[in-house]
């Protein structure tokens, strides 16, 4: 027998296992790796949306995670082929408010700006300012910007959340999937851009989603779509094709999906047996999470909560809330090492 042959072999198997365990929990995140084409081009997979008060008086920040790869290492952290948007509406008939847009140029972007909050697959529209990663730069109408590598603020016991979900397709509701209180994100990082906003260029009430886009072949194509963390991967359950639907459209299309969030729901409330009217209790959360935005009274305290979602901070503990939502009663994942954060501008926490 050829024993050199015999243990590469082996050791090809255990790194391929362990690719395939790293792979699997990854993707029981916030956001990650929900279609093919944000699997093909991890550059331009959303990870988190947040919108918050600044720390400066009169200002509004609005920030997009991107690319669960990321590293310092990484030669590319934001695709240049590209486009990243700031979605930032004034109603939910989405007919008024503006978009962000971002493109790469290696280390270089620039800043677009559009009329309207739902702008085109793939419109930059007027450049209003440019910079370089890893540099805070202002643009011409009061705008503050950084973008770079950060730390990953996001908190998640992806191993018991896969443990969860895996007992609720079985049957079985049991939050002691999560007794291992591991945060599988606190030594991530990501690709964070953060824009922070004059609140005299906003309206008083905003709804924010996140998209990217890529142009492939001879069409513009939108990568993923985000607002609500853990929608797709929680409340979409294993409906792959409304996931699919849901990445690639709009949140004024979103009324078409709530029935699959109250039918995900309501099979864990049943399970679980925490609500009276299990129905009722799962269309109002389809309610409160659709359309897929972050809605956020600006120059007020961001909270979200199983109570309230008035947009979202760094800090908030995403993952028992959403529980929390979708369980009917109070669940924790114990993954609450919080401290990937800063109360000063660019907020993340940068890795040099």
């Amino acid at each position: 027998m050829n024993m050199n042959r015999t243990t590469t072999n082996l050791r090809s198997k255990i790194v391929y296992m362990l690719f395939g365990v790293f792979c699997l929990f990854i993707l029981t995140g916030s956001h990650h790796f929900e279609t093919e084409l944000s699997k093909r081009y991890p550059t331009f997979d959303l990870t988190d949306s947040f919108v918050f008060e600044s720390e400066r008086p009169g200002y509004t920040t609005f920030i997009m995670d991107v690319n669960p790869t990321a590293s310092k290492d990484n030669k590319e952290i934001f695709g240049s082929d590209g486009l990243y948007s700031f979605h930032i509406a004034s109603d939910l008939t989405f007919a008024k408010g503006l978009t962000y847009t971002v493109r790469f140029k290696g280390k270089d972007f620039e800043l677009g700006h559009v009329d309207g909050p739902n702008a085109a697959i793939g419109q930059q529209g007027e450049t209003i300012g440019t910079g370089t990663i890893g540099h805070t730069v202002t643009m011409n109408n009061g705008i503050k910007m950084w973008v770079g590598v950060a730390r990953d603020p996001f908190m998640g016991n992806a191993v018991g959340l896969r443990a969860f979900k895996k007992d609720l397709n079985e049957g079985k509701f049991d939050v002691h999937a999560f007794d291992n209180k591991q945060d599988f994100f606190a030594n991530r990082m990501i690709g964070a851009i953060v824009l922070e906003i004059p609140n005299k260029l906003l309206s008083e009430q905003v709804y924010y989603f996140t998209t990217t886009a890529m142009k492939i072949d001879d069409g513009w194509q939108q990568i993923n779509r985000m607002a609500n963390p853990l929608l797709t991967h929680l409340f979409f359950g294993n409906n792959t094709p409304e996931i699919y639907e849901h990445i690639h459209h709009r949140p004024h299309t979103d009324y078409e999906r709530k029935y699959a969030i109250s039918n995900t729901v309501l099979r864990a409330v049943s399970l679980a047996g925490t609500q009276p009217d299990p129905v009722a209790y799962a269309d109002a959360v389809a309610n409160k999470l659709m359309p897929d935005v972050l809605p956020y009274t600006i120059g007020t305290p961001a909270q979200f909560s199983d109570e309230k979602i008035n947009g979202r901070k760094l800090s908030n503990d995403v993952m028992d809330v959403m529980l929390t939502l979708f369980s009917g009663t109070n669940v924790t994942d114990y993954a609450n090492t919080s401290d990937r954060y800063q109360a000063a501008f660019p907020y993340v926490v940068p890795v040099e």
